[in-house]
C-alpha cells in the first residue's frame, strides 16, 4: 500500500544571528515548515521536512537526526541519521526512509545543530538533539505525525485465527508475515522437529552453494532437487544433505534472520519455529541467487496434487499464487503436520506458517492448517 499523509505547515518567527553586522541589519521574518509522510511498501515510510527561510541562511549538508515514536504521546527515539539538502537558496529539505514496525498512529521529529546561524522555531529546536531520544521542545516545528497502514491479513482476521487455534488440540503454532512485512501469530518461537518442511531450506541452501562455486544445475542435481520438493522424496533430501552438510543450512538460517533454527546429524531432525519459517518464505526470493529463482519457484508451486492440501487448498481458489512446502511424520506426541507458504497476488505478498504436533491423525492436522488459513484469508485484500 502506497499513500501520502496530510501535510502540516507551520509558521515560526525567525531572528537572524549570523554576525554582528548582519544581525543589526536583519529584519525578523517568518519560517515556513512543512512536514509530510509518504507510505512505501513493507512497513516503510519516507519522512519529509521542508523549511523555507531567509535566503542568506544556508543549512544544506548538516547532520540530521531522526526520531520516531508510537502513538500520539510519549518519547521519540532516534532511528536514523541523514544529512540535510539545500534544494535552492532559502529552501532546506530533510528526508529519511524509516521502518514502522507497528501500524497505527506515530510521530516523528528531525533535529540538527545550527551553530552561529539563525535559530528557528521554539527554543531548543536545533539542539542538543539527543543521541537516543529527542530532547527538543514538544512544539518544535520539525515534528510531524502520521498513521501507518495495516497490512493484509488485517487485525480482525489474525484475532480470528488466534481464537481458532486456541481451541485446537495438540501442540501448535502459527505465524503470518503480512503484506507490510510485519510478523504476528501464536506461539511464534515454539520449536518443532522440522520433518520435510526443511526441504525448502535444503533447496535454497544448495542453490546458494552452487552459485558460490559458480556452478549450474546439471541433470544429476535436478534429478535430486525435483523429487525432493515435488514429491517430498526423503532419499533425494538425504543425498543433498550428504553432498552439502550442515554448513549451508546454518548459513542460510543466519542470512534469513532465524533465531530458533538448529540442525545436528540429520536434516529431518532440524528444529524450526513458525516465526523463522514465515520469515524465510517471505524473503526466499532475495535469499536465492537470481539465476535460480525461477527454477525454485517452479518447484515450490508444482508440488503433486495429493500433497497440495492445507494452505494451497484454501489460497488458490482465492487467486493467490502459492509457493509452499509441507511436512508430516509420527512423533512421541502423536502425528506431526506442518506447512509453510508464500502467497502472492498482484503486488501483495505474505507468508503463513502453521506447525502442529500431537495431532490424533493426519487429517486433523490438515484441518488445523486449513482452518487457520481460511480465517487469515477470509476478508478481501
Amino acid at each position: 500500500m502506497v499513500g501520502r499523509s496530510r501535510m502540516v505547515v507551520g509558521s515560526v518567527l525567525v531572528l537572524a544571528a549570523l554576525g554582528a553586522g548582519e544581525a543589526a541589519a536583519a529584519q525578523p521574518s517568518r519560517e515556513q515548515v512543512r512536514t509530510a509522510v509518504t507510505y512505501l511498501s513493507l512497513g516503510r515510510a519516507r519522512l519529509d521536512v521542508v523549511s523555507r527561510h531567509p535566503r542568506r541562511v544556508h543549512w544544506g549538508g548538516r547532520t540530521v537526526r531522526w526520531y520516531v515514536g508510537e502513538g500520539s504521546r510519549g518519547q521519540l527515539r532516534s532511528v536514523k541519521v541523514r544529512r540535510s539538502r539545500e534544494a535552492r537558496p532559502g529552501v532546506t529539505r530533510m528526508t529519511a526512509v524509516v521502518r514502522l514496525p507497528r501500524a497505527g498512529r506515530f510521530r516523528f521529529a528531525a533535529c540538527f545543530s545550527a551553530p552561529r546561524q539563525a535559530r528557528f522555531g521554539a527554543r531548543g529546536s536545533h539542539g542538543p538533539c539527543g543521541r537516543h531520544r529527542f530532547r527538543g521542545p514538544a512544539r518544535s516545528p520539525y515534528i510531524g505525525s502520521g498513521s501507518a497502514p495495516h497490512g493484509y491479513p488485517r487485525p480482525p482476521a489474525r484475532r480470528a485465527a488466534d481464537r481458532y487455534l486456541a481451541h485446537r488440540g495438540g501442540y501448535t503454532a502459527y505465524a503470518v508475515l503480512d503484506s507490510q512485512g510485519r510478523l504476528s501469530g501464536r506461539h511464534l518461537h515454539r520449536t518443532f522437529v522440522s520433518a520435510s518442511v526443511v526441504k525448502a531450506m535444503l533447496l535454497a541452501a544448495d542453490l546458494r552453494k552452487l552459485a558460490a562455486h559458480h556452478q549450474g544445475l546439471d541433470p544429476a542435481r535436478r534429478a535430486l532437487l525435483e523429487p525432493m520438493i515435488k514429491v517430498s522424496d526423503n532419499a533425494a533430501a538425504t543425498a543433498i544433505f550428504e553432498l552439502d552438510g550442515e554448513g549451508p543450512l546454518r548459513a542460510l538460517a543466519r542470512a534469513a534472520g532465524m533465531t530458533d533454527f538448529s540442525v545436528y546429524g540429520y536434516w529431518s531432525s532440524a528444529q524450526i519455529s513458525a516465526a523463522d519459517q514465515a520469515r524465510f518464505f517471505f524473503r526466499m526470493e532475495e535469499l536465492i541467487p537470481r539465476r535460480f529463482r525461477t527454477y525454485a519457484n517452479h518447484l515450490l508451486s508444482h508440488i503433486v496434487e495429493f500433497e497440495s492440501w492445507g494452505i494451497p487448498r484454501v489460497a488458490r481458489p482465492r487467486g493467490w499464487r502459492t509457493y509452499f512446502k509441507g511436512g508430516w511424520r509420527g512423533t512421541e506426541r502423536g502425528q506431526l503436520v506442518h506447512q509453510v507458504a508464500r502467497l502472492e497476488r498482484g503486488r501483495s505478498r505474505l507468508a503463513i506458517a502453521v506447525l502442529t504436533d500431537g495431532d490424533p491423525s493426519m487429517n486433523y492436522g490438515i484441518e488445523t492448517i486449513e482452518g487457520v488459513t481460511r480465517r487469515l484469508l477470509a476478508a478481501s485484500l
